[in-house]
């Protein structure tokens, strides 16, 4: 028996096992727990890295959730274009607050980055943007 065990994070152990052999749900569920400290230490990098893994397999709830710390900077450093860029995945998913994130960024960060997300918005391929 390990530390984690004894300390009573057995189901935290197996999330974490789960997570690593590619569960989709059980890296999104670990970077919540680690986001909120439950169950686990706070950690923000943590999360970031659990919902990183879940939003490159398509999770719009860990795209969202990555992307609302990118853009508010919390626990990494603050990147609207990558906040937009995963807004917006999760947008086309039908996550309704990803619309408000993409809007919210569009007023709120500088004009170069503004120009920045113009410039990769007109190279997509599929121009059907709303």
């Amino acid at each position: 028996m390990d530390i984690i065990e004894l300390a009573g994070y057995g189901k935290v152990k197996q999330l974490i096992k789960s997570a690593q052999e590619g569960d989709i749900n059980a890296q999104f569920n670990l970077g919540v727990l680690y986001f909120e400290g439950k169950d686990v230490p706070q950690n923000y990098l943590e999360a970031a890295k659990w919902y990183g893994r879940a939003a490159d397999q398509g999770d719009k709830q860990a795209q969202f959730n990555l992307g609302l710390m990118c853009y508010r900077g919390i626990g990494i450093p603050q990147n609207y274009l990558y906040a937009y860029e995963l807004f917006t995945l999760a947008a086309e998913k039908g996550e309704e607050r990803a619309k408000q994130g993409m809007a919210a960024i569009l007023t709120e960060a500088p004009s170069e980055v503004v120009g920045e997300i113009n410039k990769l918005i007109s190279e997509q391929p599929d121009s059907t943007h709303h």
